[in-house]
């Protein structure tokens, strides 16, 4: 069986991101959504006017049935039952969705979504644009790219740092400033040669008496599966914040088949003579014949081995032949199932919906991740003020790395230390996309003196993206 249809979603809306101005290379312009003014018809308000009679609007409750008709006319696919349950996400509203509209016609539609999303400890305000959808007859219009500059002009000036949308449209994308993220796919295996590889490496650890076992899950253990989550995604580049309310509406939707969980027995946990519930170390979210997402305790290998044993198990009984892996690139188990005869399956080989990004405020991202760069420096050991200067087509700028803080603003003159490259490149530098020696080899990137390229590498290294597909499941 193939893998789940992987689709854009809504999670809890953050409270944490405040209005601010776009920074260096954001949207010139920014314009909340408004709460009022040029009220239409419906309730909502006027957001931009266009030639032609047409405008971009904010959305009300009476649009979902047009917005729903735009939706299933573009995917071609039944989408009623999957878009009613996303109305009752925490936090939506209406207004969250922007209208491109001719008169009385719908044209296109973006649902402009915040959230918090962790990026290696750092919480950092993002806006994910959501079923971005234009009718195929006003593909690559001005009305389209008009779409695109009102949703990223409002989610800097509501306080975004980054913006993400998942989309098959790349070059699309990419002509308006969009970066593709490197290393997206997943790994698909044989269930029963992955099971027969990873039964002789699960012997030795029962024999050991582990105390971990693999079950289905009980309800009451959301609030154990909520912490590992946390845990976990703390540590990734890039996954998203969940309320306990958002947990509760992602469970309560029922796009997953089932949820297994790895306890650690309670005798582990407690000295002899007291009582003690066995603890959650891990557990796997699954659909069909794919794992959408596994997540564990840190240094849980065994958890997570045993898990992925576990749905292979199910998926043969299911009467699946494959099973698929969507946990983060940078996870061992990948390497398991490419080991036992599985092959990565690369989303830009496949032109499969990827994620893209684009930095709405790289002064604001400069500073918020100054406590990840201040630790990186110190462990490569790179001297503290580090700065060089940046040379690209908007102008020059100066990068600093100090004891307390770091920031990133305009210049005049270019320092001795100084890198050069295209805007895009520079995006990809500050935010973990980039791999520098490879960059400098390519020509992409040129570096003054040489011996700043290892400094570079160090403090900038690159990480690789994940955002579970658990959001992304159509019911």
């Amino acid at each position: 069986m193939s893998a789940p249809p992987l689709r854009t979603s809504r999670d809890a809306e953050s409270n944490d991101a405040q209005p601010a101005s776009p920074g260096v290379g954001g949207s010139e312009s920014g314009s909340p959504r408004p709460a009022a003014g040029s009220v239409r018809e419906g309730g909502g308000a006027c957001v931009r006017e266009l030639g032609g009679g047409a405008r971009i609007v904010t959305a009300s409750v009476g649009d979902h049935p047009l917005v729903l008709q735009l939706l299933m006319q573009a995917h071609q696919a039944p989408l009623a039952e999957d878009f009613q349950s996303r109305l009752d996400e925490p936090g939506y509203r209406p207004s969250h969705r922007l209208l491109l509209q001719r008169d009385k016609r719908l044209l296109g539609h973006v649902h402009v979504a915040n959230h918090i999303a962790w990026f290696e400890g750092q919480r950092i305000p993002v806006v994910i644009l959501k079923d971005f959808t234009v009718l195929p007859e006003y593909h690559d219009s001005d009305y389209e790219a008009d779409l695109l500059a009102a949703a990223e002009s409002i989610a800097a000036a509501e306080g975004a740092v980054l913006a993400l949308v998942r989309t098959d449209r790349n070059d699309w994308f990419e002509r308006r400033g969009w970066i593709a993220w490197r290393g997206q796919g997943h790994t698909r295996a044989n269930a029963r040669t992955a099971l027969a590889h990873l039964d002789p490496q699960e012997a030795p650890r029962r024999r050991r008496r582990t105390g971990v076992e693999v079950r289905l899950w009980r309800h009451f253990e959301l609030d154990a599966i909520q912490e590992l989550y946390a845990v976990a995604a703390a540590a990734l580049w890039g996954p998203v914040y969940r309320s306990e309310a958002c947990w509760q509406w992602l469970i309560g939707r029922k796009a997953q088949d089932q949820i297994l969980v790895a306890v650690q027995q309670g005798k582990h946990q407690k000295p002899p003579g007291h009582d003690a519930a066995p603890k959650a170390v891990g557990y796997a979210i699954v659909r069909g014949s794919a794992i959408i997402e596994l997540m564990s305790l840190p240094h849980s290998s065994p958890a997570r081995v045993q898990l992925l044993a576990a749905a292979c198990r199910d998926a043969i009984d299911r009467g699946h032949n494959s099973i698929a892996l969507y946990s983060p690139a940078s996870d061992s188990l990948h390497e398991l199932l490419v080991t036992a005869g599985g092959a990565w399956i690369s989303d830009r080989l496949t032109r499969s919906p990827r994620w893209m990004v684009r930095l709405l405020a790289p002064q604001r991202w400069v500073e918020r991740c100054y406590e990840l760069w201040r630790q990186r420096a110190h462990l490569a050991s790179v001297a503290r003020p580090f700065e060089f200067g940046i040379a690209d087509e908007s102008g020059v700028y100066r990068f600093a790395l100090t004891r307390r803080s770091a920031r990133l603003e305009r210049t005049t003159s270019l320092p001795a230390d100084s890198i050069a490259c295209a805007r895009s490149v520079l995006d990809q530098l500050l935010i973990g996309d980039l791999a520098v020696a490879r960059a400098v080899a390519e020509g992409r990137l040129h570096v003054s003196p040489a011996g700043l390229q290892s400094p570079l590498a160090a403090v900038f290294a690159p990480r690789l993206f994940w955002q579970s597909s658990l959001e992304l499941l159509r019911l």
